[in-house]
């Protein structure tokens, strides 16, 4: 069913900026440990790499159809809301990556090693929507619980003596080049909450299969436009009939003997 056109700008204008507004600035939120102090990290660079590529694994897995947004049938407002609306997915995409790596060190690194290759496979793959989406979740969920409850506690200024053996027995492995710097309680809130509302914000994104995208765009997306055409099968021609202005007709097969040739004599022994 066609959602109404006011309910479509109210999405557009109002709920998905909003969210995504909010997910931008979640995803840079910090706390201290110790004096409970807030800051605010921007994206890094390669923060930014990674949220064009997720921008592209969206497009790519039908989860956004930018041609709903931004195109010659809509009018110049609802073009620049559009572009805007892109622009805001794009700042809250690598803010996600921002508020699930961490700040410095080796774990950085590795993290971002890890997402690169996360999202250069799932565009070559090029899943479905549904498995996107829940790919997307499980993986997001996944760094979640890795960096604000693993992490966190094994780098936590008090702990249990196993806290103490695994984070020296992390520090001899890697040569003391972690440099994981724990959290506040309200951190891990504040990013729980932003993963949500960015997958929340996905689902309100127009798809594929918004009824408003038209059959030339679906159809060039999933690649039929590019298939070779299938010989296209040539009328039945009658016997002797030239098919080209250049060809000469075959003489036509019948029984009548044909002109000027003589008769056969019919054998005796045939008798």
């Amino acid at each position: 069913m066609t959602m109404p056109w006011a309910q479509l700008a109210v999405r557009e204008a109002l709920v998905l900026p909003l969210l995504l507004i909010g997910v931008a600035a979640g995803g840079g939120f910090r706390s201290g440990v110790t004096d409970g102090a807030w800051r605010f990290l921007p994206p890094t660079p390669m923060a930014l790499v990674l949220g064009v590529l997720l921008v592209g694994v969206l497009v790519r897995t039908g989860v956004l159809a930018p041609w709903t947004l931004v195109g010659p049938h809509r009018h110049g407002l609802a073009n620049a809301n559009g572009a805007m609306l892109l622009a805001t997915l794009l700042l809250a995409s690598s803010q996600v990556f921002t508020a699930l790596s961490p700040e410095s060190g080796l774990l950085q690194v590795l993290a971002s090693v890890f997402f690169l290759l996360l999202l250069v496979n799932t565009l070559a793959a090029q899943p479905t929507r549904a498995r996107a989406m829940q790919s997307l979740g499980v993986v997001l969920l996944s760094a979640f619980v890795l960096k604000y409850v693993i992490l966190d506690a094994l780098y936590a200024p008090e702990g249990s003596l196993a806290r103490k053996v695994v984070t020296t027995l992390l520090e001899g492995v890697s040569l003391g080049a972690l440099g994981y710097t724990s959290h506040g309680a309200a951190t891990a809130y504040v990013a729980f909450l932003v993963v949500l509302l960015y997958l929340f914000a996905l689902v309100l994104l127009p798809g594929d299969d918004d009824d408003r995208v038209g059959p030339v765009l679906r159809t060039g997306r999933d690649g039929r436009l590019g298939e070779p055409a299938l010989p296209r099968a040539e009328p039945a021609r009658p016997r002797g009939e030239p098919s080209l202005p250049g060809e000469t007709s075959l003489p036509a097969l019948t029984g009548a003997r044909a002109s000027g040739a003589p008769a056969a004599r019919p054998d005796p022994a045939d008798h």
